[in-house]
């Protein structure tokens, strides 16, 4: 039998999964009020190609910001469920460690 330890820092990974969630929350309020923002300093611009730069600021808010969150909330949900299953199958095997040691 080996005698190599494996150890799960669950802590660790709890935390980093807390982090990227509160980077997610983040990234939103910024790109949201740089939209936001943006949009409000065009206003008092007169030019034809406001319209256009509105435009593109609503399909950049649309597409690249939906599309990178919606995979940073997969990245984390697939992480917390990971987490989730780490902690049950160690549960599950501490249990029937103690129990042939008794």
């Amino acid at each position: 039998m080996s005698s190599q330890k494996i150890e799960l820092n669950l802590s660790e990974l709890r935390s980093a999964l807390n982090s990227l969630d509160s980077s997610i929350s983040e990234f939103k309020s910024y790109t949201k009020n740089f939209h936001d923002s943006t949009r409000d300093e065009l206003k008092s611009f007169n030019s034809d190609f406001i319209e256009e730069v509105d435009a593109l600021l609503d399909n950049m808010h649309n597409d690249s910001q939906t599309q990178l969150l919606n995979n940073l909330d997969a990245i984390y949900q697939a992480g917390d469920m990971l987490l989730e299953k780490m902690k049950e199958t160690d549960e599950k095997i501490g249990t029937t460690i103690r129990s042939n040691t008794e």
